[in-house]
């Protein structure tokens, strides 16, 4: 995964943990891309140095917690092992016509949902 792409999943998972504004600096930068400059002038026209800071502390407790907890990492594997469930099922699919096939391609799409 891409950094940037990690931090949105870790913000996501995190996100509540962190001071609010933390929490707001990285979403705007993370989520809605903005730059240094239109942080600093959303969060009150606090310096570029000071959303910087928020930004980069903020990575730094996503790590931390991340490095504690595994969730992101969790996630990520889950999702793998998701993923070739549903390319196995798929496989069986082709060969056979069955509802309990079509039952567990319905669980297991929900599953991804819930993810």
């Amino acid at each position: 995964m891409e950094r940037s792409f990690d931090f949105v999943i870790l913000l996501d998972i995190y996100g509540e943990l962190l001071s609010k504004g933390q929490r707001e600096a990285l979403d705007m930068r993370y989520n809605a891309d903005l730059s240094l400059s239109e942080i600093a002038e959303e969060t009150g026209g606090v310096t570029r140095q000071s959303a910087a800071y928020s930004i980069k502390k903020g990575e730094q407790r996503l790590t931390e917690l991340e490095e504690l907890l595994g969730f992101a990492k969790r996630l990520k594997t889950l999702s793998g092992q998701l993923d070739k469930a549903k390319a196995l099922l798929r496989d069986i699919s082709k060969d056979h016509r069955d509802k309990r096939l079509e039952e567990l391609n319905g669980l297991l799409e929900k599953i991804e949902r819930e993810l």
